[in-house]
């Protein structure tokens, strides 16, 4: 048995009742067995279609599936070594199917597996095992968290038995495993990055309380819009808590609510968890049953609470008490945000609340680069990127874990070159790579996320840049085999495309299948007031045709250093023909700036910084048009629509092309912006500078792409790039004329390098530390005198 499949053996098997799924599903699993000895080592492996919370002798082990794809499932495993005990054991699994598509995860055959080894035995799911329906969550159609996301919960504890405890009794509704129970699906292999850790809660902080009355209750509302319009009345802490002085702060400590305050209306209370955080609602309370908790999570209190229901998303769930003190975890969401907000209805006597709040879950991973500066708050902006960056990471990059959690080329591209400094790690890039790769469609573009076939249309300028973000993790990684292993897919992509441009240029792809996205911005994000905008005719984007040639050239160098040069020339000759094309065909000289559509009476006349930005990267104009490009770019009131956060990337780098000149303009600019958000509170940076006022008041506080200032203070103002891949070789230019001294680390596969320089009088100082069998390649900016000392680790 290969150890791919470790555990997994002909006798385990798919299981689930009779084979086949409802919407919104969750069926509880239970697998006694015997050991006649305990202290031997013990692994538990799992996979579950949708989702699972496993549970050994009444503990918690694991939970959370990785979003793969229907023919090649993956399974999880744990060492559960210290659950073990000897005798009787019992394997209790919550198995939960959405029997919808979301945008991180395919919807397909419902099943569950499972194994564990202790004692030199092996326990698989089979006839052994038994199942029953879940009875304490509501099953079936309920609300959506959002249109990307799976469905809020309802969970009545009333109905919970304990069945996850060993000495659990059977009841006669618990069926055992039957052939028409068993699923016919390939075994497992092992899923290719860690399981998320959990992580401790943090400290409840009640930043508010009071009263609410509800006086909306129709059938047809879901608990977020009920909490969202519920009228709320704040009250002093004495008021409403037992045993708390008058005037204090409630922190990291039980609360008993007065009975009498429940007598008639509801109260309410705010929980501040101190600081943007993704994981699992938790709830540790203590109430007269049938109690009825509604709960909301959020990342501000821009409405005076939490932001409960924007339109049609819904960021709140509903938990009824069972008898006595109940600690609960909502295993099968993760819920993103700073706040939680309770809404505890009218009761019969007091309720007890031990802890309110997330349970954090994170991608184990720690900085491993580093950045410091005299400038305090660019410390800061560094700090709080890469806390962005980390809370964007699960079981792979989202763009935000609050309001969709999916995987999107654009964005991920962004979110690894930040990672590659500021974790040093190449694992997890590549396996989000490979899941968007693995998502091609019959056209050759990407799905619009990845793993999913929640919507039926791509965005091609972000499969463009797929090619780029391959380009760079062979670049930073040195992992040639991956790379290898997709060369024919890159040459089936790049030659549809090449197939069907018109005099070098590439149409855009027509139909309903296609979102032509290039930025949040005026007449950039491919929509109108009908929605997506469907292009039914010919027509040329300057942003799609720039991208294309991009992946022409990341697709050359791929090729050229994976020794094919027959294709990596046939690439980098039509790099040229396009790029040659789109100067030709969008620069109009009287406004000294290239447009961004051709074909388009709707869209004439347009012009912006992102197609400037892109002209100047693929280099398709000479140094002239690339200067009056750069000081058009760095000048207010330009004339050009403004680039978004989405896309700054590209406009900084551009600029930073002649980073002596227009350096200062690039950092400077990211300090007014990123300031402007940390000024503003955030813990995380934001989707877009308009914070959660944008897209109809369902902006993200907490968006991956938002994390780039990483890159550029790593790459520019420490210096280090690599030249060839695995840094083999690797410039070291720091740009010193922003401020006076840097030091930081920026990690490659062969080690650390260290970089530690400042300005004394007219001499910059530079101490270069890196592994021996790399390269420093030292280039210097200006009239600076340099003096470099390098030493081999």
């Amino acid at each position: 048995m290969s150890e791919k499949t470790l555990n997994f053996s002909n006798q385990a098997k798919w299981i689930w009742p009779e084979g086949k799924g409802q919407v919104n599903q969750y069926v509880q699993f239970r697998h006694e067995f015997s050991l006649n000895s305990v202290g031997k080592p013990a692994t538990f492996s799992i996979s579950c279609e949708g989702n699972f919370a496993a549970y050994i002798n009444g503990q918690f082990v694991a939970t959370g599936q990785f979003g793969d794809y229907p023919e090649s499932p993956t399974f999880s495993h744990v060492d559960v070594t210290k659950f073990m005990k000897k005798g009787k054991n019992a394997i209790s699994v919550m198995g939960y199917h959405a029997g919808i598509e979301t945008f991180y995860q395919i919807c397909s055959q419902p099943s569950v597996i499972f194994a564990l080894t202790a004692d030199e035995d092996t326990i698989c799911s089979g006839e052994d095992t038994r199942y029953r329906l879940e009875t304490g969550y509501l099953s079936g159609e309920v609300a959506r968290i959002t249109g990307q996301m799976g469905f809020v919960f309802e969970y009545d504890a009333r109905k919970n038995d304990a069945w996850q405890d060993v000495d659990y009794v059977w009841g006669n509704e618990w069926k055992p495993v039957t052939d028409g129970d068993v699923v016919d699906r390939p075994l497992p292999v092992e899923r290719p990055l860690p399981m998320l850790e959990l992580k401790k809660s943090p400290a409840m902080k009640i930043a508010a309380r009071g009263r609410f009355k509800r006086e909306n209750q129709g059938d047809d509302q879901t608990v977020a819009e009920l909490m969202q319009s519920d009228y709320l009345s704040a009250a002093r802490v004495e008021d409403i808590f037992k045993d708390v002085p008058p005037g204090s702060e409630v922190i990291d400590r039980p609360v008993e609510i007065h009975g009498e305050m429940l007598q008639e209306q509801g109260v309410y209370f705010v929980v501040d968890l101190h600081r943007e955080e993704c994981g699992f609602i938790s709830l540790d309370v203590e109430a007269p049953e049938g109690t009825v908790i509604d709960i909301a999570v959020g990342e501000h209190l821009e409405d005076m609470r939490v932001r409960a229901s924007v339109y049609t998303r819904n960021f709140a769930s509903r938990y009824i008490a069972g008898q006595g003190r109940q600690h609960f975890v909502h295993y099968n969401n993760r819920y993103a945000g700073r706040y939680v907000q309770l809404h505890i209805s009218p009761t019969s006597g007091p309720v007890k609340i031990n802890y309110a709040g997330l349970i954090p879950s994170e991608y184990p991973i720690e900085p491993r680069g580093a950045f410091t500066s005299p400038d305090s708050l660019m410390n800061k902006i560094h700090e709080v990127a890469t806390r962005t960056l980390h809370l964007c990471m699960h079981e792979h990059y989202e763009d935000c874990p609050w309001r969709e959690q999916a995987l999107y080329a654009n964005d991920s591209r962004n979110q690894a070159l930040a990672g590659y400094y500021t974790f040093g790690e190449y694992d997890f890039p590549r396996v989000c790579f490979d899941l968007l790769g693995k998502s091609i469609r019959e056209d050759n573009y990407l799905t619009l996320t990845a793993p999913s076939n929640a919507v039926e249309f791509a965005i091609p300028s972000f499969t463009m840049t797929w090619f780029l973000a391959m380009s760079d993790l062979l670049r930073f990684s040195g992992q040639t085999e991956f790379a290898k292993g997709y060369l024919p897919q890159i040459q089936q992509m790049l030659d549809s495309y090449i197939a069907t441009t018109i005099d070098g240029l590439l149409p855009c792809p027509q139909g309903k299948g296609y979102w032509h996205f290039y930025d949040w911005a005026d007449g950039l994000a491919g929509n109108d007031i009908n929605g997506w905008k469907v292009i039914d005719y010919t027509r040329f984007d300057a942003m799609l045709n720039l991208f294309f040639v991009l992946a022409l050239q990341a697709a050359g160098q791929t090729y050229s250093v994976l020794g094919n040069n027959e294709l990596a020339e046939k690439y980098s000759r039509q790099a040229d023909l396009t790029g040659k094309a789109v100067e030709d065909k969008f620069w109009i000289a009287s406004q000294q700036a290239y447009q961004s559509y051709l074909g388009d009476d709707r869209v004439d006349n347009h012009f912006c910084e992102h197609v400037q930005s892109l002209a100047i990267l693929a280099g398709i104009c000479d140094d002239r048009k690339k200067a009056l490009l750069r000081q058009k770019l760095a000048t207010q009131d330009n004339g050009l629509i403004a680039t978004t956060l989405s896309q700054s990337f590209y406009k900084y780098e551009a600029l930073c092309g002649d980073v002596e000149n227009y350096g200062s303009w690039v950092f400077e600019n990211i300090h007014t912006l990123w300031s402007y958000m940390l000024f503003n509170g955030a813990t995380s940076f934001w989707e877009t500078i308009k914070g959660h006022a944008d897209f109809g008041e369902a902006g993200s506080l907490c968006h991956g792409w938002s994390a780039i200032p990483i890159y550029f203070y790593q790459a520019y103002l420490l210096g280090v790039k690599p030249l060839e891949n695995g840094f083999k070789k690797f410039s070291i230019a720091p740009v010193t004329n922003i401020i006076d001294k840097a030091s930081g680390t920026v990690m490659t596969p062969s080690g650390p390098i260290k970089v530690d320089w400042k300005n004394v009088g007219e001499k910059t100082l530079v101490q270069v530390s890196y592994p021996g069998e790399l390269e420093p390649v030292k280039i210097e900016y200006g009239n600076q005198n340099f003096e470099w000392t390098f030493n081999k680790e």
